[in-house]
């Protein structure tokens, strides 16, 4: 486990962290200064422990939102307030030099957006009043009540997107992948929430129609093709699929595979399985067997892993059941468990509300489960991989 602590560095600062590499943190911070609101992306360098200011600006309108996305050379920054239009920028992150400054129009009001690359942006707009007979076709072709763009930051062109999938799913149900140098898009297509699910095959007998899950993959630049030529089909493979019988839910990956938890409603068996997308082979990672009382399942998207948790009376224990061979336990006094690091430390989180400042402190501990030694941070948290950061 690697431990960045930069709390000295950010005590007192209002900052959101948003990646972290082998090298460098990339952050924000906001400021609200003399009637103005001033929006900084930094970076830390890990190894002189330095900051440096990448770039700013000053939001002269206080309602715009901020979604910034990290890329390897570049940053993409969207300010939007939920109105037709938002900027769109493109940051050199060397340099902090504009590459790209736009003002995007849209057909209806910006809802949503997600980066399929650091060139490509999908955008997702609600029906407005004004536009209401361009959203009406949109559905005769795609079957969507919202609107989906592709924005091309080389071209700076919008592209409407055809394929009913991409449109349809939003941006919550698509993840991105890069598996031995390719992009993948992995498209979640779930049938509603699982209790709604449930009732269907209960009910199945009144039901004809055809009620699925599936989860797809495909690759990127093939997708970005398609939506450049104005195509209504994409080449997808199907990694899960399950009807009215059965369920299929998407749980997260590392750089090799996809996982999914699959549940059969007649036996309630539940199962974690794994699709490899290089080799094209699925695995049974692990049966579920139904938490007894004070157990619950806790998983990690991004890489993968899952634990069982079960509290006693004076510990708690902890044993990895995916991405994880881990078998410890610690204190109760220590709180919620958030995750475990290297198969050794346990990281936990307590909420105690303080009477003097009548506000919820938020304090987060480390415990070596070896030396069932612990240490405790009022601070926040981010952890990515086996990097723990302190701030």
């Amino acid at each position: 486990m690697t431990v960045i602590d930069i709390r000295n560095i950010f005590s007192d600062r209002n900052i959101a962290l948003m990646d972290v590499t082998a090298t460098h943190l990339y952050y924000t911070e906001k400021k609200y200064e003399n009637g103005q609101n001033d929006l900084y992306i930094l970076e830390y360098n890990r190894s002189s422990r330095r900051e440096k200011l990448v770039t700013n600006y000053t939001l002269d309108d206080p309602s715009l939102r901020d979604h910034i996305y990290v890329f390897e050379k570049t940053m993409m920054i969207v300010l939007e307030n939920g109105s037709n239009s938002f900027w769109l920028i493109e940051i050199d992150k060397k340099s902090g030099g504009e590459l790209n400054r736009r003002k995007v129009v849209c057909t209806g009001t910006f809802t949503d957006c997600i980066p399929l690359d650091s060139q490509h942006l999908l955008i997702y707009t609600s029906p407005d009043q004004m536009n209401a007979e361009v959203f009406r076709k949109y559905k005769e072709i795609t079957g969507c009540d919202y609107l989906c763009y592709m924005y091309d930051l080389k071209t700076n062109q919008k592209h409407f997107v055809k394929i009913p999938i991409i449109a349809s799913i939003g941006s919550e149900n698509i993840k991105l992948m890069n598996i031995q140098g390719e992009s993948y898009l992995i498209l979640l297509d779930p049938f509603g929430d699982e209790e709604t699910k449930e009732n269907y095959f209960k009910e199945q007998r009144w039901i004809n129609t055809d009620i699925r899950d599936n989860i797809w993959f495909c690759k990127t630049s093939e997708v970005i093709g398609q939506m450049e030529s104005g195509g209504e089909t994409i080449k997808k493979q199907c990694i899960a699929s399950a009807d009215i019988k059965a369920l299929v839910r998407y749980m997260g990956s590392d750089p090799e595979k996809v996982y999914f938890r699959a549940k059969e409603f007649k036996s309630s068996m539940e199962k974690i399985c794994s699709f490899d997308i290089a080799e094209n082979t699925l695995t049974v990672e692990a049966t579920l067997e139904p938490p007894e009382k004070n157990t619950s399942y806790i998983v990690e998207e991004k890489p993968f892993k899952a634990f069982s948790v079960t509290k006693g009376r004076a510990r708690t224990v902890v044993q990895g059941i995916v991405g994880s061979d881990a078998e410890l336990s610690y204190n109760n006094d220590l709180g919620k468990f958030i995750t475990c690091i290297n198969d050794r430390y346990v990281i936990t989180n307590r909420q105690i509300f303080s009477e003097e400042s009548k506000r919820t402190l938020s304090y987060y501990y480390i415990c070596d489960c070896r030396s069932d030694k612990s240490e405790s941070y009022d601070c926040n948290c981010y952890i990515k991989g086996n990097t723990l950061v302190i701030y």
